[in-house]
């Protein structure tokens, strides 16, 4: 784990959830799509009911222009586009399903071998599924660097036990990670809209473009979440990272407050 990472996790206001003091929200569409945000909203520190954050315009701006690259609406637009189009979902799909091949086979190995294994040979698991895929492939496609796809997979066996013990979530009910793209364009809209890149009329149009694709692919927030903290530790594949992922997460489905609690899925 980078110095930097723990300390930039060390530095966000994310130990709770945030709740807006008079949120505004009365349409039942645009709630949903600020639930959907919430993943990365959590994370963040920001207001997870609301289309605003909570959070002052210039921090928001700062943030999404060194981000993201978003610095007018122009920015946002093709920024927006390519969520909706491509966004990471193909590229680390190919990834997780290696991950998932790992964990069958050191689920299979027996409970005392795998104590051994975990503390000699963490990379056993990775090195006897590499039959079974082709790496290269899988550095190429994901766009990440191989050493940080092989830590992604060497780092997998804590990452699917957070989801079934944390989040609850069997990882192989996990088909799609388009969860990662669609929170990421929620959360973009919302801060477009703080910024005023675009009007607060157009939110859900630009928010929800992947909303039905996400319905489909998950049966309710848990799914959601869990999808998103495993495209999120592919991307950035940190101790640190997967370790506040899986936090912010697990209260978005715990705590009493949390819009998963009051916005329905469906």
């Amino acid at each position: 784990m980078s110095l930097m990472d723990s300390v930039g996790h060390m530095m966000m206001d994310n130990d709770e959830l945030h709740i807006a003091p008079s949120p505004e929200l009365t349409d039942a569409t645009q709630r949903w799509l600020v639930t959907l945000s919430a993943p990365l909203s959590a994370f963040n520190g920001d207001w997870i009911d609301d289309i605003a954050t909570g959070k002052d315009d210039e921090t928001i701006r700062e943030g999404v222009a060194q981000m993201w690259d978003v610095r007018d609406r122009a920015g946002f637009e093709e920024t927006a586009r390519w969520l909706t189009q491509e966004g990471h979902r193909a590229a680390y799909e190919p990834v997780w399903r290696a991950m998932l091949s790992i964990d069958e086979i050191r689920r299979g190995t027996p409970g005392v071998m795998r104590a051994v294994l975990a503390m000699t040979f963490p990379a056993y698991y990775q090195l006897k599924a590499s039959r079974q895929m082709n790496y290269e492939a899988l550095v190429r496609a994901s766009g990440k660097t191989a050493e940080e796809v092989t830590q992604a997979l060497t780092e997998s066996s804590d990452l699917l036990d957070d989801l079934r013990d944390d989040l609850k979530v069997p990882p192989e009910s996990i088909a799609s990670l388009i969860a990662w793209d669609a929170v990421r364009l929620a959360s973009l809209s919302r801060w477009a809209v703080q910024l005023g890149y675009i009007g607060s009329d157009e939110f859900t149009r630009y928010a929800g473009a992947l909303a039905p694709q996400v319905r489909e692919a998950y049966t309710g927030w848990a799914q959601l979440s869990a999808a998103y903290v495993v495209a999120g530790f592919i991307w950035n594949p940190s101790e640190s990272r997967r370790e506040n992922l899986t936090r912010t997460n697990r209260m978005l489905l715990s705590e009493s407050k949390s819009p998963y609690r009051s916005v329905p899925w469906g």
